[in-house]
């Protein structure tokens, strides 16, 4: 059997569509269809019932997409064996949140370039339910994202960071002379907070209904860089995660705010799937994360 039939096999499996799989893989229809039949030539038995345009897995087809993985699997790490001592190639698919990558990822991958200049990075930036979504899809091979610690039953976590949150204004907003300040007047300040897909967001917004307060922000932006630059400006207050506050309050440029209320807690992680493979490039990013994760 050959290695691209059965990759074809499972994108048309997954898609439930020649049509698509074609597209995606960057084939014509026709040799997706020539795939499947010389794979179900070979297998002795029909994959898909095709009624009309209509395309569904037959129980012999359902009963393959395990083998399938597996052989894709067993492909990959015999590949990786033939690797000359210390290589490492081939391709990192990695889905990311944006604040992560930009004040977290950004600075390692040069040291990863470094390290292993024959791996090709693919990044794609988005919100964990995407990230989600795309790494249970098999679109990306890892995902880095900010999450309270969830179990997900077919997801493994190689690396998680304790994050804590803050609220955040210039040093010359007066309430950084307040002392202890409770969440409902910090709810009539000018308030620049992230859209509500953000995570953080969310459990700022279930912390404030918890105490029967309401956020009313005056600007709603998922662009952090522009958020600092607005505060530094004397611009509001905002409620951000302390790896993106480090250099900007070690330069003085930003304060944190002492405010009442339940500690909001969140965890950076490194995220796969339990049944993906895991690459030799993979291996080498996982290790990366972890090490720069290390107390210092």
């Amino acid at each position: 059997m050959e290695l691209k039939n059965i990759n074809t096999f499972l994108r048309v499996a997954e898609l439930n569509s020649f049509t698509k799989a074609a597209n995606e893989l960057g084939y014509s229809q026709s040799t997706v269809t020539i795939q499947i039949k010389q794979l179900e030539s070979e297998l002795g038995f029909m994959l898909f019932d095709r009624i009309g345009r209509s395309v569904s897995l037959t129980p012999k087809g359902e009963e393959f997409i395990c083998y399938a993985n597996e052989f894709l699997h067993l492909e990959a790490r015999t590949m990786s064996l033939r690797d000359t001592a210390g290589s490492v190639t081939g391709t990192l698919r990695l889905g990311v949140l944006e604040s992560l990558f930009i004040w977290k990822i950004a600075d390692l991958l040069p040291q990863y370039h470094s390290m292993y200049p024959e791996v090709k990075i693919e990044i794609k930036s988005a919100t964990g339910a995407a990230l989600y979504r795309m790494l249970r899809q098999n679109e990306l091979d890892i995902i880095y994202l900010l999450d309270s610690v969830i179990y997900h039953k077919d997801c493994i976590r190689a690396c998680t960071s304790p994050v804590s949150m803050n609220f955040v204004t210039s040093p010359a907003n007066p309430l950084c002379a307040a002392g202890s300040i409770s969440l409902a007047e910090i709810a009539q300040e000018p308030l620049i907070l992230t859209e509500r897909d953000a995570i953080y967001r969310q459990e700022l917004d279930h912390e404030a209904a918890k105490n029967d307060i309401e956020l009313v922000p005056i600007l709603e932006i998922d662009n952090l860089e522009v958020v600092l630059r607005l505060l530094k400006r004397g611009m509001g207050v905002s409620f951000i995660p302390d790896y993106v506050l480090h250099e900007s309050i070690a330069r003085g440029e930003l304060s944190v705010l002492n405010v009442r209320y339940d500690a909001i807690n969140l965890w950076s992680q490194l995220v796969y799937h339990k049944n993906k493979f895991v690459t030799p490039q993979m291996q080498a990013f996982i290790r990366l994360i972890q090490d720069s994760s290390a107390p210092k």
